[in-house]
């Protein structure tokens, strides 16, 4: 049987070629050289957001990514700064006690004498004065020789609270070394730690490579469920990007991975699931259900996971339907007292806390992915290139464009900008249909708008004479439309969810505002449209990677562990689209402006 034929394909902006099947498609070939395309449609062509420009027979061209398929020779024209995007690594972890569950103990061998027929491992126990344990078949075979070790200084043993994982011999005190996760939908942070100092060594992110199929979770659990190739797949994408930041962290920190004994990982309903190969069939639709929300600790062997295998793995407690251990980590990050907050993690599916730590009502809304540029006309992700902030200076629209090169679209705190400032200029009304009539007549800056072939009218932000790249920078009608769908999404869900949980607005502290669209968010125009409440006396805070925040609290301290792991019990799952009342409210709440929350 002959073998299939294989191209090869440049990458001259990344200084790559690389050999690929012939018949895939361009962005196949992007993410086998590792940058995924934005497949936002699950690669239906659809979207339109994996653009990509190509040569292609001397003939330079922009193609669908996902439909387009490779040729010999092809140059595919990205480059890691329009590849990358603006993650956010940021998070602040305060003051813990430290005391991780991973921690290596050193005995000196000069101390280390059995007496004659007893046993080893009460040794260790008189030594440490610790009730220590071995229940690895492996760590005992291991331990008969290394417990008798000779030229060697000291014997390290690695414990995962006080049951011994591993044990080594050596001249020198050995360390171990941990990395808490935080899988995102679209990007995935790994920081990394010292356990036995409890310094922070370097962190790292990278986009998720499951963003090859499909930009949202629905993408991905209908790829997912349809075959167990799928789900094979999908799940070797998410751990294949983990594997590659764990490679990072190594380099950077000249640390070997056998020295990784501990990854703590959390992210929404869908990412634990495909990350733990589970089929998300049943995540999919009605009721919504999931295999398990424990919180589940593994043998690295038994994922493929580059760490130390005998290591553990362990991915935080979900909290009920799409509302996941992202949420569970961002609320163990939060002040442990009886003050109440409202939390609100933005995204395409919108997570809402609200409570205090004795007790959360937690529920998601289906914002739809309006926030993070996709389902815009011109939206994109946060990389360069990315309109992010716009404002009117000197009767001039300034945009402030994320790599000070010329615009090619709207991220999403750019297009929050922007609908405020269409809101604030009365360029549209308060239901969202631009102006006319008299309004438009009299209006500054009418020249900016103008109709599509279908009669759609839009408006220009950046004009193509001005623009050095010629391109027109635009909000239709239809963008509008899916922001206030959204913000209506965000805000009926806090104003439910405090309904039901039995207190006002002003009872609350504040509003933490989480994750990364909430950190690069403008928040007076976000209030200003009412995606987020604005409330006399209370302030709006945003903790930024909340939810890394609480996975590393959770692998460098026992004591957060155990808060972390009964959040789930104090937690009650509010399913709000089951509500009567909420299509209704809903409803109210698409209309601009600065709504009550009572």
């Amino acid at each position: 049987m002959s073998s299939l034929k294989t191209i090869r394909v440049f990458f001259p902006l990344l200084d790559k070629n690389i050999l690929v099947e012939a018949g895939i498609t361009v962005a196949e070939a992007c993410a086998q050289v590792g940058f995924p395309q934005n497949l936002v449609c699950g690669g239906k062509g659809t979207c339109k957001k994996c653009l990509v420009t190509i040569r292609e027979n001397d003939l330079v061209s922009e193609v669908l990514g996902c439909q387009h398929l490779v040729s010999e020779d092809m140059s595919i024209l990205i480059s890691k700064e329009a590849a990358i995007s603006q993650i956010l690594e940021v998070s602040d972890n305060g003051e813990l006690s430290f005391n991780p569950k991973t921690r290596v103990v050193t005995i000196p061998f000069a101390e280390f004498k059995t007496e004659m027929c007893s046993y080893d491992l009460e040794t260790v126990r008189t030594i440490l004065d610790l009730p220590v344990t071995m229940t690895s078949i492996k760590v005992l075979r291991k331990s008969s020789e290394v417990f008798h070790t000779k030229n060697n200084t000291f014997l390290n043993l690695f414990l995962y609270n006080n049951e011994i994982i591993d044990l080594l011999a050596s001249n020198e005190k050995l360390k171990a070394y941990g990395v808490a996760f935080d899988i995102g939908t679209t990007s995935v942070v790994g920081y990394l730690y010292d356990l036995t100092t409890g310094v922070l060594i370097h962190q790292h992110s990278s986009l998720n490579k499951q963003i090859s199929f499909g930009g949202d979770v629905i993408s991905r659990i209908e790829y997912a469920s349809a075959s167990p190739e799928n789900l094979k797949t999908i799940q070797h994408a998410i751990h294949e990007t983990i594997n590659d930041i764990l490679s990072n962290l190594i380099y950077e920190s000249k640390i070997s991975s056998d020295a990784i004994y501990d990854c703590v990982f959390c992210g929404n309903s869908t990412m634990a699931t495909l990350f733990l190969g589970l089929n998300p069939l049943h995540l999919g639709f009605s009721p919504f259900t999931g295999v398990s929300q424990d919180i589940v600790i593994l043998n690295a062997n038994e994922l493929n996971i580059n760490i130390n295998p005998f290591g553990k793995i362990t991915f935080l407690p979900l909290l009920g339907g799409f509302v996941g251990a992202d949420t569970t980590s961002v609320l163990l990050g939060l002040p442990k007292d009886d003050a109440y907050r409202l939390m609100i993690d933005l995204g395409t599916n919108g997570e809402i806390a609200i409570g205090n730590h004795n007790k959360y009502f937690v529920a998601s809304t289906a914002c739809g992915p309006a926030l993070e540029g996709a389902g815009i006309h011109m939206g994109m992700r946060g990389t360069s290139g990315a309109i992010e902030k716009i404002a009117m200076v000197n009767d001039e629209i300034e945009c402030h464009v994320i790599g000070n090169v010329p615009p090619i679209g709207f991220c999403g705190s750019g297009i929050i900008d922007a609908i405020a400032f269409l809101f604030r200029e009365k360029i549209i009304y308060d239901r969202g249909n631009f102006v006319k009539g008299d309004d438009l007549d009299n209006h500054p800056l009418k020249d900016r708008f103008k109709t599509d072939e279908a009669g759609q009218r839009y408006f220009v932000f950046v004009k193509s004479e001005d623009n050095p790249n010629g391109k027109e920078l635009i909000i239709t009608q239809k963008d509008i439309r899916s922001v206030q769908l959204a913000k209506a999404a965000i805000f009926t869900g806090c104003c439910m969810l405090a309904e039901k949980f039995g207190i006002k607005g002003e009872d609350l502290k504040e509003i933490a505002l989480a994750g990364a669209f909430g950190n690069y968010i403008d928040i007076e125009n976000a209030q200003f449209i009412g995606l987020l409440p604005k409330i006399e006396g209370v302030p709006i805070r945003s903790i930024g990677n909340g939810a890394g925040t609480g996975a590393q609290l959770f692998l460098l301290s026992a004591d957060e562990a155990k808060l972390c792991e009964a959040i789930p019990k104090r937690t009650t799952h509010i399913e709000l689209a089951s509500d009567p009342n909420f299509a209704n409210i809903y409803m109210q709440n698409t209309t601009l402006g600065q709504n009550i929350m009572i």
